[in-house]
């Protein structure tokens, strides 16, 4: 019968992973670097962002033409260029918004004019809109004469446009598909780096003989999974402390606006950077048991780089074509799932039942690999010298 695995073993050595790394310099000083350049790199933006104009393209059609030159100038003021567009009409007007063609269309009477957007409007445009139809109010009412000086303020007051939504979660699926991407990218990067710090660091025990002392007194299985938990805590340290400045950063310099992508999308995030951390250090432990120096990591790890790689690029097909079997397919089955599924989670476009069928694979995956892996790095990280076989590394036999 098999020795089930010491977990008082694998804790101690997670634990001496964890602090032997995040004690050295090159986790202190890279960490403090990346958060110095992440957070350069937002204040930049956000100095470029300040300085930009936007241009807002609009459609007048009607009575509602008259206030397109005065929006044009005041808005400029507020580095807002304004693209004046002829439209037939209203319904003309509102069908090149639909297309994309227009950021908003404006028709019927210049003292109540309906402006027809997608899924929102420039604020300095509605703003100013606001005010010239409130300033044609009161030219109307002026023009009148012997009214009541009061009932004008009070038609000025109440004066607006009557703002329409075309298109009202437009703005939410694009924050999702934001978030979506970012998730990707982050775990995509994640795995990657992480990945080859786990075969960078069996291949240093394996080149300084550590590994020997090492398993006169754990067993091989141990010493592979208490590698695995203890990097993958100080990636996620790691990844943790430049979200945090990111953030910072970010709310203190208002370069974009937080959305609120719910409570799933992060939780969701985080379970699968625990489960596609776990699959793929274990690939990469294995894999660094087959070399014996730094210089071969590359030519055993490639492989599993270019699959994490490939797997990110297959995240931006498939949130182009949601609704395709093949994307579903590839976003409930490993390991392409470890990256694609946290990202249409966060899009929105995974089902409850996909979310379920990919966890359920991939935890059964982990589960046959904490085996192939196991077996792998027990009949090779002993080996010293020439690359070993994966064939033989899988017989344990010369």
């Amino acid at each position: 019968m098999r020795q089930l695995p010491d977990l008082h073993l694998i804790y101690l050595i997670a634990r001496r992973e964890f602090i032997t790394r995040v004690r050295s310099r090159f986790f202190i000083i890279g960490t403090i670097l990346f958060a110095a350049l992440l957070a350069g790199y937002i204040v930049v933006q956000a100095l470029v962002i300040s300085k930009a104009t936007t241009n807002v393209k609009i459609g007048f059609s009607g009575d509602a033409a008259v206030l397109a030159q005065p929006l044009k100038a005041a808005a400029a003021v507020e580095k807002v260029n304004v693209e004046i567009h002829q439209v037939t009409d209203a319904s003309d007007g509102e069908s090149q918004v639909k297309d994309g063609k227009l950021d908003a269309s404006v028709s019927g009477d210049a003292g109540s004019p309906e402006v027809a957007v997608k899924d929102t409007i420039d604020p300095t445009v509605e703003t100013t809109l606001n005010s010239l139809v409130r300033l044609t109010v009161l030219n109307r009412a002026l023009t009148a004469a012997g009214t009541d000086p009061a009932a004008i303020e009070s038609q000025v007051l109440a004066a607006r446009i009557n703002l329409k939504l075309l298109d009202p979660d437009a703005g939410l699926r694009t924050q999702r598909a934001v978030v979506g991407v970012f998730i990707a990218a982050l775990l995509y990067v994640s795995l990657v780096l992480y990945g080859q710090f786990v075969a960078q660091g069996v291949v240093e025990e394996k080149a300084n003989r550590i590994i020997e002392i090492l398993l006169s007194t754990v067993r091989a299985r141990e010493l592979l999974f208490g590698k695995v938990i203890g990097i993958g805590l100080v990636g996620l340290v790691q990844l943790t402390v430049l979200g945090l400045v990111a953030l910072a950063t970010i709310t203190r310099y208002q370069v974009v606006s937080i959305p609120n992508v719910g409570v799933e999308a992060v939780l969701g995030g985080l379970v699968w950077y625990v489960l596609g951390f776990i699959f793929y250090a274990l690939l990469f432990a294995a894999a660094g048991s087959m070399v014996s120096r730094q210089e071969e990591i590359g030519s055993v790890t490639g492989p599993l780089s270019m699959l994490v790689v490939g797997t990110y690029l297959a995240f931006f097909w498939v949130t182009a074509n949601p609704d395709s079997p093949l994307a579903v397919a590839l976003s409930v089955i490993p390991p392409f799932a470890l990256v694609i599924m946290p990202g249409r989670m966060a899009t929105g476009d995974a089902a409850v039942w996909q979310i379920a069928v990919s966890v359920v694979l991939t935890v059964l995956a982990i589960g046959g690999l904490l085996t192939v892996a196991a077996r792998i790095y027990t009949n090779s990280v002993l080996r010293i010298g020439s690359r070993v076989g994966l064939s033989q590394a899988w017989r344990g036999a010369d």
